[in-house]
């Protein structure tokens, strides 16, 4: 527009665009492409979070392949104290039961026992420490140095939290507040269980003794025992009453421990779905008692208690396969009559030798 006469002037509109210039235009929003963890990328080390043990899993998964299915506490008057595991509650009573045959029948502590799942081809194991008429286990996969470090740290953390409190009497309160307590520290010990892996060696101590002495031999099918003979007089067992016979003394040790250990096979393979290996019971440093186990076809099972290097019991187990190959070869119908040549043949073979090296 004309400033004077107030009309529209082409040129003029013109040249004030040109002095203008072209318009501005609102500046498009762009998304940074870069935050402050890319620019910091590989110039702030990031801390990695302590793994966090889930007690209540069906096992605790630890490294090298090692896992854990249950934490057991029971005192020795069969007082259970502590359970990790719901699921594996038995083993607490199973415990008492083999600390009786390990302290009574065998002379010695309740140390280990390896179990073959029927489930898989794995081995598993429970192991035990007694400490002031507490027994502690730990039940899974892991080597015996590994166990023997995770009891004594349970044993000792324990026996803080419960002071002197008499664990048999105490009430539904005070136990949950201890448990609760333990639990806690349960879960540090993992921790620092996973830290020290570098340090644990995985190689078992080696036996003292290079040499294997049989003390007992039983056979069995479906619980009932069908050859009981017991050799030697290591085995120091107690008898109610008295018995003038010599040979009425020796039938009556081996129906007890016959029977004993049927209970223990029983118990453990309908609670657990696995067959017993071996238990053993410690005796002294690196000294050793063992009850061993081998299934046979037709439900038969063979079992010794032996003293000494058990890495021999293979030996063993192969001369009294050749004996065994004959009478197993039928399930076992309820005649003991075949089985009496075999107890026969049997003592004439161990007392000439029940040594093996």
């Amino acid at each position: 527009m004309c400033p004077r006469c107030g009309k529209f002037v082409p040129a003029l509109y013109q040249m004030n665009q040109i002095e203008r210039g072209p318009e501005l235009k609102p500046k498009e929003f762009q998304t940074k492409s870069s935050s402050l963890s890319t620019k910091l990328k590989g110039k702030v080390k990031v801390k990695n979070s302590t793994t966090k043990h889930d007690l209540e899993g069906k096992k605790i998964e630890l490294k090298k392949g090692e896992f854990v299915k249950l934490f057991g506490i029971t005192s020795v008057e069969r007082t259970p104290l502590f359970c990790s595991n719901d699921d594996y509650f038995f083993l607490l009573e199973l415990t008492n039961n083999l600390d009786f045959i390990a302290t009574d029948m065998l002379g010695g502590e309740l140390d280990k026992m390896l179990l073959i799942p029927e489930a898989s081809e794995g081995k598993e194991k429970c192991q035990f420490f007694t400490r002031d008429d507490l027994i502690f286990l730990v039940y899974g996969m892991f080597p015996d140095k590994k166990g023997k470090w995770l009891l004594e740290q349970i044993a000792k953390h324990y026996s803080e939290i419960i002071e002197d409190k008499d664990v048999n009497s105490l009430d539904k309160f005070e136990k949950y507040q201890i448990n609760m307590k333990f639990e806690t520290v349960l879960k540090f010990i993992l921790g620092e269980y996973l830290k020290l892996q570098d340090v644990f060696s995985d190689q078992d101590i080696p036996y003292v003794e290079d040499k294997l002495r049989i003390d007992y031999i039983g056979l069995s099918s479906q619980s009932i025992g069908i050859i009981s003979l017991l050799l030697g007089d290591a085995l120091k067992l107690d008898l109610p009453g008295e018995f003038e016979d010599p040979e009425e003394l020796r039938e009556m040790q081996e129906s007890m421990i016959t029977a004993r250990i049927e209970a223990i096979a029983a118990n453990t393979l309908g609670n657990t779905g696995s067959v017993p290996r071996w238990i053993a019971v410690k005796l002294g440093f690196q000294n050793y008692r063992f009850l061993t186990f081998k299934e046979y076809d037709n439900d038969y099972f063979l079992y010794m208690l032996s003293e000494g290097n058990l890495s021999k019991i293979d030996l063993v187990e192969e001369k009294l396969d050749q004996y065994l190959k004959e009478a197993i070869k039928d399930p076992f119908s309820g005649n003991l009559r075949p089985f009496n040549k075999l107890k026969s043949d049997l003592k004439d073979l161990f007392e000439d030798n029940r040594v093996f090296s």
